[in-house]
């Protein structure tokens, strides 16, 4: 009987402390990066989808055409962010965001107030959006490099973003399917204002934490070895996501459902994927990254495999849809927690933005070709080569660390 009620009571003690790692200890700082990275820098991510439908209805464009878009968008977010990540350790943080703002709002608003858009001015307005939200990412994710914790605070952030991404899919469907892309593109600039007082909190100058076991906040160069098994994993990761994201839509239209349909869908699947980033922020570094990273890398490569392999099945779809979420942002989470490890700087997780940016930009416009060279399987077939990728280079990363620790 004590046996009993002494496991009630480590079970509550232990439920309570997992509540408690759960919840940032500093909300301004994990509001402001959240704000910073996801809610500006990495909008159009969640947008995607909704901008390559809208695109080729509203434009006439093929797959590859309206995802090289997305392309070069993503492509403008890395150069962006890799050229500010060198100096972000003594930039005014705080003003570089606002300044990344601005761009970001001009390059949106622009969509949305030409009379008669075409594909060339499209183009240009999205690579003016895209510098802008690569400056914020930057900021944004050298944040979590300043935390104590960098594991809680990035899985807190992407427990954030699968939050807004419910928000976001319910009004992304529904201004698509009312006002086609440019209702798309001002519903991305109405957002971005949105979150953008946030941004106050943010920090001006870098926080340097004191390093523990736990936590070692070392300082790799931007170019080691290391660093750059990091940002590779980081850039095949994104690649490997984008392939299949920026076509979910399109699969969901093939198999039966509206657009509206879908942007429910996707709002449910995002309150079902809260819980991988909650899990990891529960988890933390207690048990090592090796296998956690692992079960994210090949749960996250699976669920696009399996959708695209399975597009004659309205029942398939919806089951592997239920995983987007939270296999991406558990993954992510602990991705950026590694990259903030390796320098508290904030180098190169400010990098690492860049190079999940430029997997993105990949990742539509080599979707785009492989689904209409070799269909939806050919596809499912690279996105498992890339998932595979991935894990060898963020393993082998995490090896090298503590090589280099011991």
């Amino acid at each position: 009987m004590e046996n009993t009620e002494t496991s009630a009571a480590q079970s509550r003690t232990s439920l309570k402390e997992a509540i408690k790692d759960a919840i940032p200890d500093d909300w301004g700082m994990v509001l402001s990066a959240t704000a910073a990275s996801y809610g500006i820098g990495l909008l159009a991510l969640l947008g995607l989808p909704f901008m390559v439908g809208s695109t080729m209805d509203g434009l006439g464009l093929s797959e590859s055409k309206a995802g090289f878009l997305g392309t070069a968008e993503f492509l403008a977010i890395m150069l962006s962010s890799i050229m500010v990540s060198p100096f972000v350790s003594r930039a005014p943080r705080r003003t570089l965001a606002f300044l990344g703002l601005v761009l970001a709002l001009a390059g949106n608003i622009l969509c949305v107030y030409q009379d008669q858009a075409t594909y060339n001015s499209l183009l240009v307005f999205r690579i003016i959006a895209g510098i802008g939200c690569g400056m914020t990412l930057a900021v944004g994710n050298a944040t979590v490099s300043n935390s104590k914790d960098p594991e809680r605070m990035a899985a807190q952030m992407a427990v954030l973003f699968v939050t807004l991404m419910a928000i976001t899919m319910l009004v992304f469907s529904w201004a698509s399917e009312a006002w086609g892309y440019k209702g798309m593109y001002g519903a991305l600039a109405i957002c971005m204002l949105l979150v953008s007082p946030l941004l106050l909190k943010l920090p001006q100058y870098a926080i340097e934490q004191l390093p523990s076991d736990e936590h070692p906040h070392a300082h790799q160069r931007l170019l080691s070895m290391t660093s750059l098994l990091v940002l590779s994993a980081m850039f095949l990761f994104a690649m490997r996501d984008m392939s299949g994201w920026a076509f979910v839509e399109r699969i969901g239209l093939d198999v039966g459902y509206t657009a509206g349909e879908i942007g429910f869908l996707l709002s449910i699947q995002s309150l079902v994927g809260i819980s991988g980033p909650f899990i990891a922020a529960v988890i933390g570094a207690r048990f090592g990254l090796k296998i956690p990273i692992t079960i994210g890398i090949i749960g996250s490569g699976l669920v696009y495999s399996l959708m695209l392999l399975m597009t004659s099945s309205q029942l398939a779809y919806t089951v592997t849809a239920m995983f987007i979420s939270g296999t991406y942002f558990y993954t992510l989470a602990y991705l950026t927690a590694l990259a903030a490890e390796l320098d508290s700087k904030g180098r190169i997780a400010a990098a690492s933005g860049g190079f999940l940016s430029a997997g993105m930009a990949c990742g539509p416009l080599v979707g785009g070709y492989l689904i209409e060279q070799f269909g939806y399987s050919g596809t499912s077939w690279f996105i498992l080569g890339m998932a595979a990728l991935t894990l060898v280079c963020a393993l082998a990363a995490l090896r090298a660390m503590h090589m280099k620790r011991s």
